[in-house]
């Protein structure tokens, strides 16, 4: 058997753009793509990598003891569904009518900032709030002071947008459930939130609308170190898919439009 070719072949690619302006502007990079080819025609930019979401586990305290903590959503994985930007499928039926006792938990390869939600059916419960909690390094949930840029008209997870905090330099690396679990049902479906990795859990003080669905998650940075790139040059990128799972760009001033390739290899 021949041995591998290198610079490593690439089997697929596709084009994207992304809107610039001194707001941060993000994207999930699409599953199994492991390249990028970013060009920004006219104005310098700050680029950052984001940390990849690892696992999602949806707790469902209506249903039986054991089996509150799941990971599928219409037979898809929930991570999957909630990072697969070429089928776009979505949490499904998973938060329809979820209640004020279910949880959404997300489980990031390090603490981030924020989230960026991608609203594929809008929640419409009036008076919705959004929170946020983490698990701190004392073993507790602490809260998460959420800025929700889902809200609209005093309701959350209306609209596509950021969910941002204030960085935590105590954020606890754990399993969800399994035999050093945090969660309080240890003795869940085997396999479900045993992913190690920064937790974070999302809820809502009031009964989501029947139809509310997201259709994609990804993270947002941590801090402003993001590197420094030139106006009119290509830059290749290659990404560590085991811990990035997004990118995000800024300008210091004045608008532009950033196309990128996104390229996918052997690997």
């Amino acid at each position: 058997m021949a041995g591998s070719s290198y610079p490593v072949g690439a089997t697929r690619n596709q084009g994207e753009t992304l809107a610039l302006s001194t707001t941060v502007a993000s994207l999930g990079i699409p599953p199994d793509f492991h390249q990028a080819i970013v060009y920004n025609p006219a104005t310098d930019f700050r680029l950052h990598m984001n940390p990849r979401i690892l696992d999602a586990v949806f707790f469902d305290e209506s249903a039986a003891t054991g089996s509150e903590y799941v990971n599928t959503s219409s037979s898809v994985n929930l991570v999957t569904d909630l990072t697969d930007r070429s089928t776009g499928t979505g949490t499904g039926t998973t938060l329809d009518s979820s209640t004020t006792s279910d949880f959404l938990y997300i489980c990031l390869y390090e603490p981030t900032a924020g989230i960026r939600i991608v609203i594929g059916s809008a929640n419409s419960t009036a008076n919705t709030t959004l929170a946020g909690a983490y698990r701190k390094n004392d073993d507790t949930w602490a809260n998460l002071s959420v800025t929700d840029g889902t809200a609209s008209g005093g309701v959350g997870l209306a609209q596509t947008g950021a969910v941002t905090w204030s960085a935590k330099t105590d954020w606890k690396s754990a399993q969800l459930v399994g035999p050093h679990g945090i969660a309080d049902e240890k003795n869940s479906t085997s396999g479900i939130g045993g992913t190690v990795g920064f937790w974070m859990r999302l809820s809502w003080d009031e009964a989501l609308d029947s139809d509310t669905e997201i259709t994609e998650i990804w993270t947002l940075s941590n801090d402003t170190t993001r590197g420094y790139y030139r106006a009119g040059q290509e830059y290749g990128l290659s990404f560590d898919r085991s811990r990035v799972g997004a990118v995000e760009a800024v300008l210091a001033s004045g608008t532009d439009t950033m196309q990128i390739t996104w390229v996918r290899t052997v690997h």
